[in-house]
């Protein structure tokens, strides 16, 4: 018997409802690094709690999103050889960017100069950065077809959060130690963070299915949003298996839920907007898209803006530019909201003159292949 014949290419799709998530997520950044502006007598007020909540989805977020994006495109450009190639430049580029950007914000805001194993320590861009370079191997190395690629993916996703309570009692495993838990002061170790980068490819990888992935996307989302309510719900269950640290798998299961719900919502308005006509020229729409579009440059530009940034010079000199936290824990709600809108304002300024700087770049300006013109899902 032959080999079974590859899947058909899929044809573009744009899914708006992800980008909305991510300029969700880069407004709440601004807002989560701002709160280091509220005076300390608000720390245990309700509006505090429940922008603390909302906070502990930035990561995830962004995560999901980054590899969503990853496999749906990848996917997409998988079947013809040439362009598949072209793909895997393209992104692996695009993945060098993230870490670059990340080095430099730790050169910028850690002291790094003085204490050289910081350069170790693992941000969210790092996490994002490391683990999209093993879902580009990943999805790269199993071909062109998607259902494979979610299915992988799936399976990885399991493997890393049914690990991450071993992985998080281990120590003395030298520079290991800054990818596997945060004992190592570590923010956002690979494991178990690169699990929602891996649920969110195994769902780009199903919407990349021509004229199915749209209603996979439904499908798969709401399943996602039972299996984290389901996890999230039997702490029972974890304190059996896991008896030394049971919250890990709750609050993975928490925050998958309510990534989930947050993107099915995002899914639903894009669909309502489409039968409507406004999805694409609402205002509001446009400007998370501006950030969605923008995250990377979005991310650099508010830690530039609220934690100050160090200007080289030569021979080895250096000045410093002190941001908001000049102002740290000296405002209440109104001043700490106002500062919050200049940053998002600076942030979205930012953006917008990088957007008209980046095509002129010395790397940009080689001629490439036009892509075809995405297509609502």
């Amino acid at each position: 018997m032959g080999a079974m014949p590859a899947e058909k290419k899929p044809p573009a799709l744009r899914i708006r409802a992800l980008d909305w998530h991510r300029g969700l997520a880069v407004l709440a950044m601004v807002e989560c690094h701002a709160l280091l502006l509220l005076h300390r007598s608000h720390e245990h007020e309700p509006l505090r709690q429940f922008l603390n909540s909302i906070n502990g989805l930035i990561a995830p977020s962004f995560i999901f999103a980054a590899g969503f994006a990853l496999a749906l495109t990848s996917c997409r450009s998988a079947v013809d050889p040439q362009g598949r190639r072209e793909r895997a430049v393209k992104t692996l580029m695009r993945i060098g960017e993230v870490l670059v950007v990340s080095s430099l914000l730790k050169w910028m805001l850690w002291p790094v100069r003085t204490e050289p194993w910081q350069w170790l320590r693992i941000d969210v861009l790092s996490c994002i950065g490391y683990s999209l370079l093993a879902l580009w191997a990943c999805v790269f190395s199993l071909g062109n077809r998607p259902r494979t690629v979610a299915a992988a993916m799936a399976g990885a996703a399991t493997l890393i959060f049914t690990l991450a309570p071993w992985t998080e009692s281990l120590r003395d495993l030298g520079v290991l130690q800054f990818f596997v838990n945060n004992k190592s002061g570590s923010e956002f170790p690979v494991l178990p963070w690169a699990g929602y980068g891996f649920i969110g490819a195994s769902l780009g990888a199903l919407v990349s299915i021509p004229d199915r992935g749209a209603r996979y996307l439904w499908v798969h989302l709401a399943i996602t949003f039972s299996a984290g309510v389901a996890i999230a719900n039997a702490g029972g269950l974890w304190d059996r298996i896991y008896p030394w640290s049971p919250w890990i798998f709750q609050n993975a299961g928490e925050r998958i839920w309510k990534v989930a719900a947050i993107a099915l919502a995002l899914r639903g308005a894009e669909a309502f907007g489409a039968s409507h006509g406004w999805a694409m020229k609402n205002p509001l729409t446009k400007f998370l898209e501006h950030f969605g579009l923008n995250s990377l440059s979005g991310y650099f530009a508010q830690a530039c803006i609220l934690f100050g940034k160090w200007i080289a010079l030569p021979f080895g000199l250096s000045f410093g530019i002190t941001g908001f936290t000049r102002w740290a824990g000296q405002f209440h709600w109104t001043g700490f909201w106002l500062l919050t809108i200049v940053a998002i304002a600076g942030t979205g300024a930012f953006c917008w003159a990088w957007n008209f700087l980046d095509p002129h770049l010395p790397w940009r300006k080689q001629a490439r292949k036009p892509e075809p013109a995405a297509r609502p899902a």
